[in-house]
């Protein structure tokens, strides 16, 4: 059951009405860039700006005190002076303001000066019945909602993964590569100091909220250690929570304190309670990204056996190298699968697992193998290799042909990009059709790298394709995809 504190949260994610104050139009200042991305995000409730000389702000009357709005806000977010965020308050409280976000900093983070000012706020806010986000924080973003209340102006698609960052750099960052890769995002938080709602009260939230499926956290310090792992254990049996630890080492644990003015716990007793509750755990940033557009992306495998399909043998052998290293299975074919690609194939073709496509060029191949792979109870998911992002080198080949070649015909190099093109699209097409189909993953590794990243929404469809830039990582998400699965499943023991 949700506790009133995460219950509020509703207020901070989806607000009716916003009020911005220390909102500004000085380029660079915090209130003006979070102010303007409120404004430019397209946030459909009502917005006011609150600033003691100016009349309207990007267009917006504004207003010189929070007393002076003409109704009381969902939301309060505040960016004014450390020395002038209890007054601040104080108005909020009068106005009937249900939530606040400060993203001032000056407080725990300092030193006993500012543990003392952040200890009075909470008390205050507690006196108001305010829910206090921060302070100290890069701000917070719901995209279902249009609310883009952070200093980045980031604007990913909506989507099921919630982030939940301690650090408000490192998982704003990661929000903008979610953005460029097409991982969907539900809403992000910068905690900040977690000087009252806590990392646990952010995982009860989107424990009840429909549309987050997956969980991304970065901690730093593990607060209310009992609870956390108690939400996250009950949690993570229906929504994977996937943690990446700051302050793994000793200079890490210094930077931490100095950060956000806690400490973090040792890293052993930290990874024995991943495993206990069944979290899965990633070594560095990229990583959580990889694993948020599969987890939110493809179906779960049902084992760890894996079908792979592949445009060169090279990639294949290195392929099945990271699956058997990662604890997954590349099985032989059985001989119906084998005559049914091979009709597709030349007949000097490995006739194995991964299957070779020996660069034929017979454009049925690919989507035949990925399918008859899919359709046997032998396999639990396909790895496809190099399919999508052959237009990179087909771009190469064209820069040189038109370099020395007089005697290509107009337009046909176009036609030629556009074939490739409309292929890779129907591929991509399909393949979320068959997933839908069969229920199993397929995990593509692009040729080369392109513009259209990771993740690859197909409209209609349940299931989304991914195409990573390597098989070590299309590898490594497969295998946290099966140990995931069998935690779940009770297949295997969490710890």
């Amino acid at each position: 059951m949700q506790n009133p504190l995460s219950m509020s949260l509703d207020h901070v994610f989806n607000p009716k009405s916003v009020v911005m104050i220390g909102a500004s139009a000085s380029f660079g200042k915090w209130g003006q860039m979070i102010f303007s991305n409120i404004v430019a995000g397209g946030f459909p409730g009502k917005i006011y700006p609150v600033h003691p000389r100016e009349k309207r702000i990007f267009g917006i009357p504004a207003y010189p005190r929070v007393l002076d709005i003409p109704e009381p806000a969902d939301l309060a977010i505040i960016t004014t002076p450390a020395e002038t965020v209890l007054s601040v308050m104080e108005d909020c409280g009068r106005r009937g303001t249900k939530t606040a976000v400060v993203v001032t900093s000056g407080f725990s983070e300092t030193g006993d000066g500012g543990k003392a000012l952040e200890k009075r706020l909470v008390g205050l806010c507690r006196e108001k019945g305010i829910v206090l986000v921060g302070p100290n924080t890069m701000g917070i973003l719901s995209t279902h909602s249009s609310l883009f209340a952070t200093g980045a102006h980031t604007r990913p698609r909506p989507g099921t993964v919630a982030f939940i960052s301690q650090s408000g750099n490192l998982g704003i960052q990661l929000i903008h590569w979610a953005e460029r890769q097409g991982v969907g995002v539900s809403l992000f938080a910068g905690s900040g100091n977690e000087a009252m709602v806590t990392c646990s009260d952010y995982l009860q939230y989107v424990a009840g909220d429909p549309r987050t499926r997956i969980i991304i956290l970065y901690l730093e310090s593990m607060r209310e250690g009992r609870r956390f792992l108690e939400t996250v254990k009950r949690i993570n049996r229906t929504k994977p929570v996937i943690v990446l630890k700051g302050g793994r080492t000793e200079a890490g644990r210094a930077a931490s304190a100095s950060h956000t003015g806690s400490m973090s716990g040792e890293v052993t007793v930290f990874r024995a309670a991943c495993r206990q509750a069944g979290l899965l755990e990633a070594k560095v940033p990229s990583e959580l990204l990889d694993l948020s557009a599969g987890f939110s992306s493809l179906p779960l495998p049902r084992g760890n056996r894996v079908g792979i399909v592949t445009l060169g043998g090279g990639w294949g052998v290195v392929t099945s190298d990271e699956c058997n290293e990662k604890g997954l299975q590349v099985p032989a074919l059985p001989g119906g699968i084998v005559e049914a690609i091979g009709r597709h194939l030349p007949s000097f073709w490995s006739k194995g697992n991964p299957v070779d496509l020996v660069g034929t060029r017979d454009p049925d191949a690919p989507l035949v193998a990925v399918e008859e792979l899919l359709k046997s109870k032998d396999i639990d998911a396909v790895i496809s290799l190099g399919i999508v992002g052959r237009i990179e080198y087909l771009r190469l080949l064209m820069r040189s042909a038109k370099q020395v070649d007089e005697t290509i015909p107009p337009g046909f190099l176009e036609q030629t990009e556009t074939f490739v093109l409309e292929y890779e699209e129907k591929y991509i097409e399909r393949t979320a059709e068959l997933m839908e189909i069969y229920g199993k993953p397929v995990i593509g590794v692009l040729l080369a790298k392109t513009s259209g990243g990771t993740v690859r929404p197909v409209a209609g469809r349940r299931y989304t394709p991914v195409f990573y830039e390597t098989p070590e990582s299309a590898v490594h998400v497969l295998a946290k995809m099966v140990e995931y699965q069998r935690v779940t499943s009770g297949k295997v023991p969490s710890a």
